[in-house]
């Protein structure tokens, strides 16, 4: 190879990794330019194509040790719709186990948990120049409940609708990823064994990843 040539080999190169650079622009880049990264525009001002805007997370939710045993867990898929607002859904899935007590002090399994459901959301930043990244949160939850009774082998299923207002904080790590604290009231809360076995009280606290 003649130096001509590799000349032109190089000028490619370099043409080519500007050209990547431009089309791959993040809006991180105005950071450089002392401001903030916009959510849903380049910083030329075009809107981000649907993926970009996309958010996936979730969390760890229900973790008791001891008795009862729970754990379960709540995948999120959010979308960032405009600069201020944020829409999403979601699903829910806990297991419980509790035990009960024989004479002789032993444990033996007593009932069986399975809940699982889905959730609509929507996030709304309204006071962003005084308490910036704290949302309006709203959403519709559906629950289901499958109780095993382990002693008799019996089987009961049933099922609640909520809908729950109330805020999230959401401290972003990333223009696409945050951790978000969430505080919500259950407007549908009555305090019957469905209820308590699935909220517990008409407070819902959250901690999530998205």
């Amino acid at each position: 190879m003649n130096y001509t040539q590799k000349f032109l080999f190089i000028t490619l190169l370099l043409s080519s990794g500007l050209a990547y650079g431009q089309l791959t622009e993040d809006p991180e880049d105005r950071r450089d330019q002392g401001r903030d990264p916009l959510r849903t525009q380049t910083p030329e001002g075009r809107p981000l194509p649907f993926v970009q805007r996309l958010r996936f997370g979730g969390g760890i939710n229900g973790f008791r040790f001891g008795n009862p045993f729970s754990i379960g867990v709540s995948p999120v898929i959010a979308y960032q719709a405009t600069e201020r607002m944020i829409v999403g859904i979601g699903g829910n899935y806990t297991y419980t186990r509790y035990k009960g007590y024989t004479n002789t002090g032993a444990t033996v399994p007593l009932q069986t948990y399975n809940q699982y459901g889905g959730r609509a959301f929507v996030m709304y930043e309204f006071i962003p120049s005084i308490l910036p990244n704290l949302y309006l949160h709203g959403e519709i939850e559906n629950s289901t409940v499958d109780i095993k009774f382990d002693q008799t082998g019996q089987k009961l299923s049933d099922g609640l609708t909520s809908p729950l207002v109330g805020v999230t904080y959401s401290q972003p790590i990333s223009r696409r990823f945050g951790v978000n604290l969430t505080a919500l009231y259950n407007l549908n809360y009555n305090d019957n064994n469905l209820a308590r076995t699935i909220y517990g009280s008409p407070f819902v606290l959250r901690l999530s990843f998205f």
